[in-house]
């Protein structure tokens, strides 16, 4: 049958008043009421009035605060309740065996039959996930699943609420990698995620180790030194390409004009005149550029390259393909 809430929130309610009955002599004789006992109590207090209300989440973090200061088998079995309310299961289950792994005493034996009820239900809600990373053996490897570190490194089980999540693996040497990942209530799943070495040439000289392939060249190792001739000569192939388009457009309106005095005929010649100028200048420029070339060492890295002087109606140019 299923249980109301005004029913729920009562035996809740008595739940916790039972535990701070419970718990609070026992922290006091067990360390004589210092300091860091009275901290752990005083929060645990607040956090049971809280629970009486419902306010689960905010009774979950008063709990989470008194066991960091003081940890205890009760504060334990309280904090899993609230986790449990919450809609935690993964974390609740750990709360209840934090609980059970502690010795049974006369304040704490009432709750050890519920705890190990709570621990059979929630292992039937939780999903588990195992972390597969490669390669097999990495030194220093974190495994961070949903922002928090999982203990025990890859291959281990991680239990979790079902539903979606992310993990995220790194280790020294090695660039992270992350994986995302849906788990069912009850079910298991695996999880593959690679590591690949942060340097390229470091994977490519293990791989050259193992099957006698020769090592990648650096890129820093291929020469820059022909690319100054070609953009020298390309400068000068465009010149050329200019200058013949002026000297070519000078002889076709020379050819047009009536006599060799009138305004066309002059135009004409200036036209011829610096077209042949900018011819001279563009021999002269791609001469230099190919002395260049014919004079540098040749690159430890081939590349291929190629200049090509176009000439149109619309005008003219070069075109460098390297």
């Amino acid at each position: 049958m299923a249980r109301s809430p005004a029913r729920s929130r009562r035996i809740g309610a008595f739940l916790v008043v039972a535990l701070l009955a419970a718990a609070a002599p026992s922290s006091a004789s067990a360390q004589g009421g210092s300091g860091d006992v009275v901290s752990a109590r005083v929060l645990f207090v607040q956090g049971a009035k809280l629970a009486r209300q419902g306010r689960w989440e905010e009774a979950r973090a008063l709990y989470s605060r008194s066991l960091e200061i003081k940890p205890a088998p009760l504060t334990h079995y309280s904090l899993g309740v609230a986790q449990k309310e919450l809609g935690h299961f993964a974390d609740a289950l750990a709360s209840f065996r934090a609980f059970l792994a502690e010795p049974s005493t006369p304040a704490t034996a009432p709750y050890v039959g519920p705890a190990r009820g709570a621990v059979a239900l929630l292992e039937g809600r939780v999903g588990r996930a195992t972390i597969a990373v490669r390669p097999g053996k990495v030194d220093g490897l974190t495994l961070v699943v949903d922002g928090k570190p999982v203990r025990g490194g890859a291959g281990r089980v991680v239990e979790l609420d079902p539903g979606d999540h992310e993990v995220v693996a790194s280790a020294p040497g090695y660039r992270s990698a992350a994986a995302r990942f849906t788990v069912d209530a009850g079910g298991s799943v695996e999880v593959p995620i690679a590591l690949t070495p942060r340097a390229a040439a470091a994977a490519v000289q293990a791989s050259a180790a193992g099957g006698g392939l020769p090592p990648v060249a650096d890129p820093s190792d291929a020469s820059p030194s022909r690319t100054l001739p070609i953009v020298v000569m390309g400068v000068g192939g465009a010149f050329f390409a200019g200058g013949a388009v002026l000297g070519i457009s000078g002889l076709t309106q020379a050819s047009a004009a009536r006599t060799s005095a009138d305004a066309d005929a002059s135009a004409a010649r200036a036209k011829g005149i610096v077209g042949d100028v900018l011819g001279g200048v563009g021999l002269a420029t791609v001469g230099v550029g190919l002395y260049l070339l014919l004079n540098e060492p040749a690159p430890s890295a081939p590349k291929t390259g190629s200049v090509r002087p176009w000439l149109g109606a619309s005008g003219a140019g070069i075109e460098m393909q390297l």
